[in-house]
């Protein structure tokens, strides 16, 4: 009913501060950027019920006056705001990682194994190893992910760019990535991959 909420008064509109919650939350690993934004419109949303004076009833053409805030309220708007900053602190340090490493990690994966929104990476403890190649992993860095692949008997690259961070459920590093940006390299306008 909270949906219905938001269209019978000016209080009600404060619901919509949920579903940019959720959102926060689904971006927090993938898109960090968007986890602040989507956690400052829920914040700013929370927080605007504290200027409203009436609020609507389910019963069309009732108002109740707002006399008093409860505990649910401000835990709900804490939620809001601890969102928002972790998330800031989230971008802040994924940034950080991706500006001193202005050259982004190599990872030769197997794009078959898939997992989850990404592909779990082969290490021991913190360290990913392929061939001659040893990486100590950090939740936060950004990475290039990228395999060997032929078109017509021509080789042209499999290649991503994934944010990695470490799974405690599955005990396993995971790279993940939005699929539909896995693309080969001759689908670039610019390559991923020095050739």
């Amino acid at each position: 009913m909270g949906a219905i909420g938001g269209i019978m008064s000016l209080a009600g509109l404060t619901w919509y501060a949920n579903p940019a919650l959720w959102a926060a939350w689904s971006q927090i690993n993938n898109k960090p950027k968007r986890a602040v934004i989507f956690s400052l419109v829920g914040t700013i949303l929370a927080t605007s019920f504290l200027l409203a004076t009436e609020i609507s009833d389910v019963k069309p053409n009732i108002t109740s006056y707002i006399t008093g805030y409860q505990t649910g309220y401000w835990l709900w708007l804490a939620s809001m705001a601890t969102m928002l900053v972790g998330s800031l602190i989230n971008y802040l340090v994924t940034k950080n990682h991706h500006a001193t490493n202005q050259r982004l990690a190599l990872l030769q994966v197997d794009f078959n194994n898939r997992y989850s929104g990404g592909i779990k990476l082969k290490t021991h403890k913190d360290v990913y190893r392929h061939n001659k190649t040893k990486i100590r992993l950090q939740y936060g860095i950004h990475a290039i992910l990228w395999d060997v692949d032929y078109d017509d008997k021509k080789r042209d690259d499999l290649a991503v760019e994934a944010f990695i961070y470490y799974n405690r459920t599955e005990k396993s590093w995971v790279a993940r990535f939005d699929f539909n940006d896995l693309l080969h390299e001759s689908q670039r306008e610019k390559p991923l991959l020095d050739n």
